[in-house]
């Protein structure tokens, strides 16, 4: 086990000597100093676990200079990349005390160090070394970044649209799609606490930011509908599909409630058409179907024609359900394996991711609107063919 962490440690550590002794010629004692065997000396202290004294041989390598620093570096990230974040924090905090350090090696340390805390989880200590950073102009885009993200981890969204503002600011490039999830995601906060009118308020601010945000929109969507104001509810709905049809899955179930309260058949009706047209999916089949069985209508022709369009698990079950009940298929006893075979669609498709990051392909049951996976914001989409069933 030592041997194979000698040589892990020594392979980076070797490249950036040879980067080093390439550059320019050491002085006899700095040549001396880190000679073959005493580097090897050096490693064993750091494979035996006393990191104290490893820093302690490095930092008598020679008076602290460029190439000098960049093999503390070196050991620094070793050390965070390996999860050691206890031994990186000592390394890049001994850098940052040592005098004579120029101002871009002094940035680079701070850099690494601020780094350092955050995978400590001392949050309030690496915004400190961002900020140390933007105001010194070193490394700004990305330290303000990280600011926001720290704050985005810590759910202060107040915070984060503050830091989106000033990142926007300093890169130049718009940050109100990101501002509108953090919008979105106050109002979701404010919803849970039931508290509807700061929530309507919050989510009508994400639109602002954000016109074509679909999760405002939605969610927007869901609070009037809550609130008894159907028609807004279905205007809502009706534009986040507009925006994304294929979020069609998640609207098609709620619109057809509003359409219930309002008595808008028609109107339904027209977005089932439309959502044929702008849509692949099978769902409008289906949801025709449901409506032709509240009218007291034989539904079956019409799931037919969606198996034969645009087959799916969804029209599929909806056809099976429909078929075990005609009086030919009980007469012939085919009625319980038509049901056994749309229990087991049921079952698979409720066991079906029914959401797709398209960004980095993570598939959740459920929506989230940052990627658990990637961290990206409004990446995930509904699964077309995870057809979930009017009513499921």
């Amino acid at each position: 086990m030592l041997d194979s962490l000698f040589t892990w440690l020594l392979l980076p550590l070797g490249l950036v000597l040879g980067w080093v002794l390439g550059r320019r010629a050491q002085p006899a004692a700095v040549a001396a100093a880190i000679a073959p065997e005493q580097l090897g000396g050096l490693l064993t202290r750091l494979a035996s676990d006393d990191p104290d004294q490893a820093i302690a041989a490095l930092t008598q390598v020679a008076e602290i200079d460029h190439s000098t620093v960049e093999l503390h570096l070196t050991l620094g990230n070793l050390f965070r990349k390996r999860g050691e974040i206890d031994r990186a924090l000592r390394i890049h905090e001994a850098l940052l005390t040592r005098p004579n350090l120029t101002p871009d090696i002094q940035a680079q340390v701070r850099r690494e160090l601020a780094f350092d805390y955050m995978r400590a989880g001392v949050m309030d200590h690496a915004e400190a070394q961002f900020e140390r950073l933007v105001a010194d102009g070193r490394y700004v885009t990305e330290s303000l970044d990280q600011i926001r993200i720290i704050y985005e981890q810590g759910r202060d969204w107040e915070h984060a649209i503050a830091a989106a503002r000033r990142l926007e600011a300093a890169q130049g490039e718009s940050k109100r799609a990101l501002v509108a999830q953090y919008e979105a995601e106050m109002a979701d906060e404010a919803r849970r606490a039931k508290n509807v009118d700061e929530a309507v308020r919050r989510a009508r601010r994400a639109v602002d930011e954000d016109p074509a945000c679909v999760r405002a929109h939605l969610l927007l969507g869901a609070l009037y509908e809550g609130k008894g104001e159907f028609g807004a509810a279905a205007q809502a709905y009706l534009r986040a599909f507009q925006l994304d049809p294929r979020f069609l899955p998640d609207v098609i179930e709620p619109l057809y409630r509003c359409a219930q309260k309002t008595g808008d058949q028609q109107g339904y009706l027209q977005f089932l058409s439309d959502a044929r047209e702008i849509s692949s999916s099978s769902l409008p089949y289906v949801a025709e179907a449901r409506l032709l069985a509240d009218e007291g209508m034989d539904p079956m022709d019409r799931l037919a024609a969606g198996l034969e369009v645009r087959p799916s698990r969804a029209v599929l079950a909806q056809f099976l359900e429909v078929l075990e009940k005609q009086p030919a298929v009980i007469a012939a006893g085919l009625d319980k394996p038509a049901a056994s075979l749309r229990q087991a669609l049921r079952r698979l498709m409720e066991s079906s991711p029914r959401y797709q990051c398209g960004n980095c392909g993570f598939s959740p049951r459920q929506q989230f609107w940052q990627c658990p996976s990637c961290k990206r914001w409004g990446t995930i989409t509904p699964i077309d063919e995870a057809m979930r069933l009017p009513g499921a």
